[in-house]
């Protein structure tokens, strides 16, 4: 039976009663960090209280479980913060991520998926201030249109991973990323669901990509056997790692 220790038992103590407890501010940063990870887990962490378990030498950040809106997001100002998980944070749009990309310009990695209220001017910040990003996924941000991908593929050369799944893109998007400065690092592309893409999206993203592993376009009813033609004759440096697609 494992005892907790009298740290741990204090931390979820602080971060259960963080909005009846004073002086959050002046506690050490790896303290913060600790007790910023269990406000998460309970999602007791809110716009009014995130300033005060923030820290500048943050790294990573998972917020998915809390209620959060532009007001955090604005908050949060640390050079060192690479890894954001926001994933179904409803209420956060561009205003927030406007703010995020130039408080955070060395973010590699960005997860947004389900955030519906984020709009191209969002995606294209990040992609504007974070050019060494390297992971960004975007599943079911329905309000996306090919601008936030064109972005993408104009700035972040070291974007190797990306997900798109269950959004609007259309071939434009796509092509934009595959033609893009990314074209030759991209490994990985999660884009199943999307119904206005057509063959013409497998064939750019194969003829540009040469080291694409992983690669999904399941669920896109436009697509036809051009696609699988796509795929047979498909010549990259790389062997296919997962390759999931539906032909209509």
């Amino acid at each position: 039976m494992k005892v907790e220790s009298l740290l741990d038992i204090s931390v979820d103590y602080v971060a259960r009663c963080a909005d009846n407890l004073g002086g959050l501010g002046d506690l050490p940063p790896h303290i913060k960090c600790k007790v910023m990870r269990s406000m998460t887990c309970h999602g007791t962490l809110t716009d009014s209280n995130i300033s005060q378990v923030l820290h500048p030498g943050l790294k990573a950040l998972d917020i998915r479980n809390c209620r959060l809106t532009d007001t955090a997001l604005q908050n949060i100002c640390s050079r060192h913060l690479s890894w954001i998980c926001l994933s179904n944070s409803t209420e956060i749009t561009s205003t927030g991520l406007q703010a995020l990309a130039s408080s955070c310009p060395h973010l590699r990695w960005v997860n947004l998926s389900g955030c519906t209220s984020v709009t191209d001017p969002g995606i294209q910040a990040l992609a504007q201030s974070c050019a060494g990003l390297e992971v960004i996924a975007l599943l079911r941000c329905t309000a996306l249109t090919d601008g936030a991908f064109q972005a993408l593929g104009a700035n972040c050369r070291m974007l190797h991973t990306v997900s798109f799944s269950e959004t609007q893109i259309t071939d434009t998007g796509v092509i934009g990323l595959a033609t893009g400065v990314c074209a030759s690092r991209l490994k990985e592309i999660h884009m199943s669901g999307c119904t206005n893409l057509t063959d013409e999206a497998v064939i750019f993203i194969l003829s540009n990509c040469p080291n694409i592993e992983t690669f999904q376009f399941h669920g896109c009813p436009l697509m036809t056997d051009r696609a699988w033609e796509a795929l047979q004759n498909y010549t990259g440096k790389q062997k296919f790692k997962h390759v999931t697609w539906t032909i209509y």
